[in-house]
């Protein structure tokens, strides 16, 4: 994990269904364009598209995507209603899909689930250096 993380900028977008992925990755690349942390664009909008998408497709719900800059660099959280947790799958020739969290873990140096205290569902996130 990238330490002790405090939080500079955020930005929090709601969304419903995977055609949403493309207006993150607007929001995410506009973003880090103002804070100077264009070097992290591609593995950040290949990590927002990937959390989103999995949001969608297996907890069945829209969610809120938060991409915080912390002083150690970026955190790319992706909340949705589902309390499963996911898992990581060997890549499967025969199977379209299911690579998603381990592209995640291919370019975040630290990433994971978290569930939150009174809350449904669960949060995945992942942290770009």
């Amino acid at each position: 994990m990238l330490g002790t993380k405090v939080v500079v900028d955020a930005l929090r977008l709601r969304f419903e269904r995977a055609p949403a992925a493309a207006a993150a990755r607007r929001a995410v690349l506009e973003a880090l364009d103002r804070w100077k942390l264009a070097h992290l664009a591609d593995d950040a909008l290949l990590v927002t598209t990937e959390l989103i998408q999995n949001a969608v497709r297996h907890a069945g719900t829209g969610g809120v995507l938060v991409v915080r800059r912390c002083a150690a660099g970026l955190r790319i959280e992706v909340a949705d209603g589902s309390r499963e947790q996911p898992t990581p799958r060997a890549p499967d020739p025969e199977r379209i899909g299911g690579r998603g969290l381990s592209i995640v873990a291919a370019v975040a140096c630290a990433w994971g689930t978290l569930t939150r205290t009174g809350h449904p569902g669960k949060v995945v996130w992942a942290e770009l250096a």
